[in-house]
């Protein structure tokens, strides 16, 4: 079987299996098998795969003829620049979730002492890898005397000035974020704990808080795609009545563990903003509440300053 076959193949049977996008999925899986791009699978069609891969490939399609998503099967994802290990006990990062960290890179203000940020609900670390990846070159001072490259002395905010933590509620989803830190060489240390929303946090507080929970109402989960809601860890989608259960959690304990001037960043679902919005009013009654669009303008990024 050459690439051009294989990929006829594997389109036909997930197409025949009702797959959502069967060519993309089917490219995809092969693209990943040999490590190739679109242009070379364009440009040697008739290059033969061994018989191995070739066999590995036949499950791969059965697997996704079964609607597993494409990223549990080759068990990673591209993620602002990070390559994270995916698996059944976590979320497959959308891009709304990369919406979310641009946002918070984009807001990012400079601190002079410690700055300590929390990723409530991590995952598969998502957000907290990303901002330790990017955060310590977004957040350096500028200055035209000085070398855009940082080096031992240099006076503009290093690493060590932000400390990271990151809590979930699944050890297996704590096991994969701590696996997806180690593979890509992410230098920040992150405190990484178990437990439910900021209960492994009791007497810290926060400058940047981040969470992802669960805000798919209840009575929508059985809309969802089967890829969904056969795959993906039920406990990371479903938020309860009106999808606002978690947060409302959430936002009732915020207040004990936010510094003077903190900011809170949250993903949250469509038509959400404006019961955030208000619920957040009631416990932080002073604070700036902001509700964002995203890339359809629907309401995706609530923004608490304090």
């Amino acid at each position: 079987m050459n690439i051009k076959e294989a990929s006829i193949w594997a389109r036909k049977v997930l197409k025949d299996n009702e797959v959502d996008s069967p060519e993309a999925s089917a490219d995809f899986l092969l693209r990943q098998l040999l490590a190739i791009d679109k242009a070379q699978m364009l440009t040697h069609p008739e290059e033969k795969i061994p018989k191995l891969q070739e066999l590995k490939f036949r499950r791969w399609v059965k697997k996704r003829s079964k609607h597993e998503p494409v990223w549990y099967i080759t068990g990673k994802i591209e993620f602002m620049e990070l390559d994270l290990a995916v698996n059944q006990s976590v979320l497959i990062p959308r891009p709304e979730t990369e919406l979310l960290v641009e946002k918070i890179l984009a807001q990012y203000k400079i601190q002079n002492t410690k700055y300590k940020i929390l990723d409530v609900g991590t995952g598969s670390g998502t957000i907290i890898l990303s901002l330790a990846k990017h955060l310590p070159l977004s957040s350096l001072v500028a200055n035209p005397g000085i070398s855009s490259v940082p080096s031992e002395g240099d006076p503009r905010v290093r690493k060590d000035n932000i400390c990271f933590f990151a809590s979930d509620i699944s050890s297996t989803a704590l096991d994969t974020a701590k696996k997806n830190k180690k593979n890509n060489n992410i230098a920040p240390e992150i405190k990484f704990v178990e437990g439910d929303l900021f209960g492994p946090w009791a007497g810290e507080k926060f400058d940047l808080v981040v969470a992802n929970l669960p805000y798919v109402p209840h009575e929508d989960m059985a809309t969802l795609a089967f890829d969904l809601t056969h795959y993906e860890p039920r406990v990371a989608l479903d938020g309860g009545i009106l999808g606002l259960e978690v947060y409302k959690r959430f936002i009732e304990e915020l207040p004990n563990y936010l510094n003077p001037g903190a900011k809170v960043f949250m993903e949250i679902g469509y038509d959400q903003g404006r019961y955030i919005e208000d619920f957040v009013h009631k416990y932080l009654p002073k604070a700036k509440v902001e509700t964002l669009g995203d890339y359809r303008q629907i309401d995706r990024i609530v923004v608490i300053e304090t």
